[in-house]
């Protein structure tokens, strides 16, 4: 049975999720490389945000993908996007032409880091508790947060709607997006554990 995610939870969770020593080096290096280029037009500062971003959050991005797929967010004029909170700016950077691969996660916690108030975080482990909870509040026979399906996570608008109506069900309006993306991940990983799918990662996907 999962908890009611209450406002306490979640901030238990956040609390927990930033005392390990592994998300507060990564989250520190990152915060502090994207306030040295926050601006992604020069293609040498975007190489570094896609390195250790990558490295950090274990996007899988294949190395000789690296370098056109920093070229292609350079080239984009993604700043103005990502300023307008757009969220065509996620389907702007994982659509990479030439590539024969999406990298749909990275393109959000791309665009998170830039502007984590707009921008939820999707991965596997926020997929699971997303879609753990809609399956609690239908065999409880209550109507869920939102009705979806695994396919219309895969489109970054019906994501973030998705993840919009969580919040919005279990009364969490006064948290933000990054608080939400902590308690998703924290609750993801106890999930797949549980049912034996254990990360072949490390820290973060």
């Amino acid at each position: 049975m999962l908890p009611i995610p209450t406002v306490d939870l979640v901030k238990e969770e956040c609390r927990l999720y930033d005392e390990d020593h592994f998300n507060q080096l990564g989250d520190k290096a990152l915060k502090e490389l994207l306030e040295q280029f926050p601006k992604n037009t020069v293609t040498s500062h975007v190489l570094l945000k896609v390195l250790v971003l990558d490295r950090l959050y274990h996007t899988r991005i294949l190395e000789i993908h690296v370098e056109p797929f920093a070229r292609h967010i350079a080239g984009l004029d993604i700043d103005l996007l990502l300023e307008q909170s757009s969220l065509r700016a996620v389907d702007q950077i994982f659509v990479c032409p030439g590539l024969n691969r999406k990298y749909y996660s990275f393109a959000t916690k791309f665009c998170s880091w830039h502007k984590p108030a707009a921008y939820p975080i999707y991965d596997r482990y926020a997929v699971k508790c997303l879609w753990s909870y809609k399956e609690q509040e239908t065999a409880a026979k209550q109507d869920p947060f939102k009705e979806f399906t695994l396919e219309d996570l895969w489109y970054y608008d019906r994501f973030v709607a998705t993840v919009t109506a969580f919040r919005e069900y279990y009364a969490l309006d006064c948290l933000t997006f990054r608080q939400i993306d902590k308690f998703l991940w924290r609750s993801g990983d106890r999930i797949l554990r549980a049912l034996g799918q254990k990360k072949t990662e490390s820290v973060k996907e």
